[in-house]
């Protein structure tokens, strides 16, 4: 049988052709955006050096403070670490990007050092720390000082994230600092970079074959239609043996189930 191709109507052949020059469109929009790059480094160039190579302010922002309050950069790639900047994005800017080393990143937390040398005394010299060495410290143990060591996190943050410490029970992943209100990324990834979650860290836990639906719900995470459910639950069917109880309960959402985990008691 021979094969007759489709009839394509005038209403396809339009849209067709509309999306061709839609397409040409954008790539003639790229190729110009392309074109209206500059060379640009990465730990040297200012914020209007960076909008000036071609990059929107909020992004050229974002590389500085990265810098900044993180860490230097030492490879183009480090670039993806920033937020709004994708892969597709990278690989258009990557020929326009420059990578210089800091010569005062002398540890992996960018200890800058101001050294004064004594004339009247060879070989000896005067260290004056401009600021002091952060060192890694226990995310659920900091108190307000430690935290307000890191640039950025002043009294009103520093307050902030110890009391949604203590509503929470502890962190049990640094990813919760992101539920501290007001709290901005780039403190987050600096809080990151010198923080850490014990690995045998000791959270604030409820027993959930024990305690009522009013005690549950003072955590943060558990509504009172949750803190039913679960009470519910164990009224008709005994007490809870292990977290994978509570995956039986069909109107729970495993991923509120799992964040959840931490903070109960089986026992």
């Amino acid at each position: 049988m021979k094969y007759n191709p489709p009839i394509q109507s005038k209403a396809d052949k339009a849209a067709l052709d509309s999306l061709i020059v839609e397409i040409e469109k954008r790539i003639v929009k790229q190729k110009e955006e392309e074109n209206n790059f500059k060379t640009f480094n990465l730990n040297t160039s200012t914020v209007d050096e960076i909008v000036e190579a071609g990059l929107p302010n909020y992004l050229a922002e974002r590389i500085v403070n990265y810098r900044e309050k993180v860490a230097p950069f030492s490879e183009k790639t480090d670039l993806l670490k920033i937020y709004g900047i994708d892969s597709a994005y990278y690989l258009r800017l990557s020929s326009f990007i420059k990578v210089t080393k800091s010569e005062n990143s002398i540890s992996e937390f960018n200890i800058s050092e101001n050294i004064e040398i004594k004339s009247s005394t060879y070989g000896k010299a005067n260290f004056k720390d401009k600021r002091e060495i952060i060192k890694p410290f226990d995310i659920n143990k900091a108190d307000a000082s430690q935290l307000q060591k890191i640039y950025g996190i002043g009294p009103s943050y520093s307050e902030r994230i110890i009391k949604y410490r203590n509503l929470l029970g502890g962190f049990s992943s640094l990813n919760q600092l992101k539920e501290v209100y007001g709290l901005k990324k780039e403190s987050i990834d600096s809080i990151k970079a010198y923080s850490f979650v014990e690995n045998n860290l000791q959270l604030k836990k409820y027993p959930i074959n024990l305690i009522s639906a009013d005690s549950l719900v003072k955590h943060p995470y558990i509504r009172y239609k949750d803190a039913n459910l679960l009470i519910n639950y164990r009224n008709q069917h005994g007490y809870y043996t292990s977290e994978n109880d509570l995956y039986k309960i069909i109107a729970l959402d495993s991923s509120w189930i799992k964040k959840v985990i931490p903070y109960l008691s089986f026992q």
